[in-house]
């Protein structure tokens, strides 16, 4: 990150400095809930001795560790990612902005990421419930078939023995398949 010469607004009473290659940080964004994708504190005693080296000679008392870290700010715009967005959106660091009791860095949006909507095919489970319930529609009616053969069966032997002698449709049966 390359701190570059400042330029004084007096109303204001800050330097602003434009920043090269500003570092990066990544937010998210799942179900309504932004969360850091990186840790502040970490980043802010990061930043320490990049400023401390890129701001030397500019100021009548050299900036320590110690007074500087409490100071650094960031300004992260999250406000601006649209309120259906899910995803990770990553900011860049483009401008530092000094006051009296601040260092303040500004972000700017840099890239954009969606998160990929998981879909879960079923297509392949369609024809294979197909397959089953027809395998037990005709399971069922060979069911039926069976008790029905079955019945019939019972009934021609009770008729045999309460009769003792042929059934005539047997002969019947045996000659229209002959036919």
């Amino acid at each position: 990150m390359k701190i570059h010469k400042p330029s004084y607004d007096s109303s204001a009473r800050m330097y602003t400095c434009e920043l090269t290659d500003g570092f990066r940080l990544n937010v998210a964004k799942e179900e309504g809930i932004l969360s850091n994708l990186y840790k502040p504190d970490d980043l802010i005693g990061s930043l320490v001795q990049p400023i401390i080296d890129g701001t030397t000679g500019w100021f009548s008392k050299p900036l320590s560790v110690e007074w500087l870290r409490p100071r650094i700010r960031l300004n992260v715009p999250t406000g601006d990612i649209p309120a259906d967005f899910e995803g990770t959106v990553e900011y860049e660091a483009n401008r530092l902005v000094i006051s009296k009791e601040e260092f303040t860095f500004h972000c700017k949006l840099h890239e954009m990421k969606k998160t990929e909507k998981v879909v879960i095919d079923f297509q392949e489970e369609e024809p294979t419930v197909r397959r089953v319930l027809q395998k037990s529609d005709v399971l069922k009616a060979r069911a039926r078939a069976a008790k029905a053969l079955f019945k019939a069966e019972a009934l021609t032997q009770e008729y045999l023995r309460l009769r003792g002698e042929d059934t005539d449709w047997e002969d019947e049966d045996e000659d229209e398949e002959d036919s």
